[in-house]
C-alpha cells in the first residue's frame, strides 16, 4: 500500500488474499503441511500523532501443521485481530519514555510502501500454534510409555534415547 495516497481524515481500507501459488509458498516458508486460505483485510489509518499510522485488520488462515507427536495433520482455521503500528522516517527521540506492557512500540518504516502480505505472513506465522498436537497424540504418547516400561524395566529404557528408539524401530516394522 502506497503511504504517500493515505488519505488524511478516514484512512485507507484493504483487502488482500493469497492465491494457491501463494499459499503454496507460504506455506513451504513457514514449514506447514499446506496453507489453503489466506486473506488479510482491515484498514490503515494515521494514528494520534504526525508520522504515526495504525493498522487494524482482521487475519484469517485454514492451515495444516505437522503434529509434534505424531507427525500427523493437524487442521487449524485461525481467525486473528490485528493491530500494529508504524512510524514514518526515524524513530522520535523523547526526553522520556514511559514503558507499558499493553503499548506496542512503533515499528519505524524506510519508504512510502507498506507491504501488507509480509504482514499477513508475519501475523499468521504468530498465530500459528508452535507445537500443534493431533487429538490422539496423549493417547499414542501413553501406549509408547507403557510399552518402553514393559520392557527391560531399567533407567536406560525409560530415557527419552529409549522412546526414540522405539519409534524408529516401530517404524521400520520391527
Amino acid at each position: 500500500m502506497m503511504l504517500g495516497e493515505l488519505p488524511e481524515r478516514d484512512g485507507r481500507p484493504f483487502a488482500i488474499a493469497a492465491d494457491p501459488e501463494e499459499c503454496r509458498r507460504v506455506a513451504e516458508r513457514l514449514e506447514l503441511v499446506a496453507l489453503g486460505r489466506l486473506a488479510f483485510g482491515g484498514r490503515l489509518e494515521h494514528g494520534p500523532r504526525a508520522g504515526v499510522l495504525i493498522l487494524r485488520g482482521r487475519l484469517e488462515a485454514d492451515a495444516t501443521q505437522r503434529c509434534v507427536v505424531t507427525l500427523e495433520p493437524v487442521v487449524a482455521h485461525l481467525d486473528v485481530e490485528i493491530e500494529r503500528y508504524f512510524v514514518l522516517g526515524p524513530e522520535v527521540e523523547v526526553d522520556e519514555i514511559l514503558v507499558s506492557p499493553d503499548d506496542e512500540e512503533p515499528e519505524p518504516l524506510d519508504g512510502t510502501c507498506l507491504d501488507l502480505g509480509e504482514i499477513a505472513v508475519e501475523e499468521l506465522a504468530l498465530a500459528l500454534d508452535p507445537y500443534p498436537r493431533a487429538a490422539d497424540a496423549d493417547a499414542q504418547l501413553e501406549a509408547q510409555r507403557a510399552a518402553i516400561q514393559g520392557g527391560a524395566g531399567t533407567d536406560a529404557a525409560r530415557s527419552a534415547f529409549a522412546a526414540l528408539a522405539a519409534l524408529r524401530d516401530q517404524g521400520k516394522g520391527t
